[in-house]
């Protein structure tokens, strides 16, 4: 599956959220997530623009491997992912196959739906509020067709694809603690 994504910093829920409102989105609750980002020192898989993370989402955990990203616009990039009992034992398992935990992503997410997009507004912790917009693709004609969607919804909730962020929130991350180490 491909996961079409774009996202952008914002300085404003509230206003984002009147506006997803105003365009019939449908609220789908809020949560808190917790991302733990892995990294092998022979697989290398974040030097690769891949990505191995375990998320806890309120108690529902899910182990996703994503792919290097497919554009250079968006986030986008294939996904696989499945449900997991303990994030804890998972996390357990990972270590004792020689991997470590890269970096942590922790944030408030509220999502709603508008048509067949995801769309969060996310306060994540250390870097700010963001909005990501998200659809699910099969195959790169559905990547095209999600893609564009995702560029009419912004426009429709009067932000610009110019501000479109390239980097995930664990490049964000791992940018800002090499910033302050230095």
């Amino acid at each position: 599956m491909i996961e079409v994504e774009a996202k952008l910093k914002i300085n404003n829920i509230e206003r984002l959220t009147e506006r997803i409102i105003g365009l019939k989105g449908e609220y789908k609750g809020e949560k808190t997530e917790l991302d733990l980002y892995f990294e092998h020192p022979d697989i290398r898989i974040f030097r690769s623009g891949s990505a191995l993370r375990v998320r806890d989402a309120n108690g529902v955990c899910r182990l996703t491997y994503k792919g290097p990203k497919k554009d250079d616009v968006t986030t986008s990039r294939e996904e696989i992912e499945l449900g997991i009992e303990s994030a804890r034992e998972m996390q357990k398992i990972l270590a004792e196959l020689g991997f470590y935990v890269l970096c942590e992503v922790k944030k408030q997410r509220k999502t709603y739906l508008l048509g067949d997009l995801i769309v969060t507004l996310d306060d994540v912790e250390d870097l700010g509020e963001f909005i990501e917009l998200e659809g699910k693709a099969s195959n790169d004609a559905e990547y095209k067709e999600k893609k564009k969607d995702i560029f009419m919804l912004l426009n429709e909730l009067e932000l610009s694809s110019e501000k479109i962020s390239k980097r995930s929130y664990l490049e964000m991350l791992i940018d800002e603690k090499r910033l302050n180490d230095t």
